[in-house]
């Protein structure tokens, strides 16, 4: 599947999981703006007000086709197995009732518990759960796999392994496993293979617990799927379009957010650029504007505008999270009334994209 030119961009400004929220785009940029940027009042307005408002989007870019064009859409099943491909995690067991005893290469979903005289509760809870694991793998301590070889179901078993020397570094919690002798207590209740759908058994693994079944993990999604599928009708509409120059000014005031926004995580521009998958902070910076480019020409072509109210709606959710102060300040600490703006456009405009384009299956790699 193609990668998503405006997701490669809001993602890494938004925190990770990426459970795609509005308000988090604005808040994971909350350093103050560039100094030229805002720097207070000039007569009742912020410097970057209205972003982009005299500019003739002809000079800069050349539009394509942005409405009706094909985007390849995901499900949400298809969202969450390329999640579960991220991670390299099995989509759950398929059980195989013939399959009474334990062979090598068999998935198997078990419980297992470890003990030993003078573990700490911390250590005795980290080896503690249930969890799908191939026999013969190698991902449990060596010689515990080996163990579980011709072990029945539903019936309970010691396995008994010994701790490498090296196991915890030195210092650490783990480090008092280091050469121990502990007892395994397990479980089996499946055997088979990898499934080929998404089943709660794989939810419960790939999550270590936090969602037990399939049903609550895509709650946790129903958003995002909508996100991304925005994304991909931007990209499709974003590929029929033709930039012919970059603002300088643009450049500039990107320059700036990137600063700030790396200084906030403690960071260069050249790395934070390059940990957001860009070869460098100029890159960066150029794809932002590249972008608004395309966003505000759509804007301007449809009539699509931010009004008092939207950004009034966006202050009172900030609000809502424990942030004080007029607006004034508001608009200060969050990088300006015009950022405000920006994200607000982007917002509306991506949306018209998405529901204005023509959902076709997603490819497969």
């Amino acid at each position: 599947m193609k990668h998503t030119r405006l997701r490669r961009i809001l993602s890494p400004l938004r925190g990770l999981c990426a459970v795609l929220c509005a308000l988090s785009l604005i808040l994971a940029l909350g350093a103050c703006a560039p100094a030229e940027t805002v720097l207070g009042w000039f007569g009742g307005k912020w410097v970057d007000d209205k972003p982009y408002e005299n500019y003739k989007m002809g000079d800069f870019i050349k539009l394509g086709a942005y409405k009706g064009v094909e985007a390849e859409f995901v499900t949400l099943e298809e969202y969450i197995g390329l999640i579960f491909a991220q991670y390299g995690a099995v989509l759950g067991i398929a059980d195989d009732p013939a399959k009474t005893v334990i062979s090598e290469g068999d998935l198997v979903h078990f419980d297992f518990e470890g003990s030993a005289p003078g573990i700490s509760e911390e250590n005795k809870a980290g080896m503690k759960g249930t969890t799908l694991l191939v026999i013969g793998s190698g991902n449990f301590i060596p010689g515990f796999e080996d163990q579980m070889i011709g072990q029945g179901r539903d019936k309970e078993f010691d396995v008994t392994v010994t701790f490498p020397e090296e196991y915890g570094p030195e210092g650490s919690p783990q480090a008092e496993l280091n050469g121990k002798e502990v007892v395994f207590k397990c479980t089996v209740y499946k055997i088979g293979g990898p499934s080929e759908k998404i089943t709660d058994e794989g939810v419960f693994n790939l999550t270590q617990g936090e969602f037990a079944t399939l049903a609550d993990f895509e709650v946790l999604f129903q958003e995002d799927v909508v996100g991304y599928n925005q994304h991909m009708a931007f990209d499709a509409a974003f590929d029929n379009a033709a930039i012919l120059k970059l603002p300088s000014k643009e450049q500039k005031y990107w320059d700036g957010r990137l600063a700030d926004i790396a200084a906030g995580s403690g960071m260069s521009p050249e790395d934070f650029a390059m940990q957001a998958g860009f070869e460098s902070a100029q890159e960066y910076r150029d794809e932002q504007v590249v972008n608004e480019l395309f966003l505000y020409a759509v804007a301007q072509k449809e009539g699509i505008t931010v009004t008092d109210e939207d950004v009034q709606e966006l202050l009172a959710e900030i609000r809502a999270e424990g942030y004080q102060g007029t607006d004034a300040e508001l608009y200060s600490e969050f990088g300006g009334k015009g950022y405000f703006l920006r994200h607000l456009t982007r917002e509306k405009v991506t949306k018209f994209l998405y529901e204005n384009a023509k959902g076709v299956p997603a490819e497969a790699e």
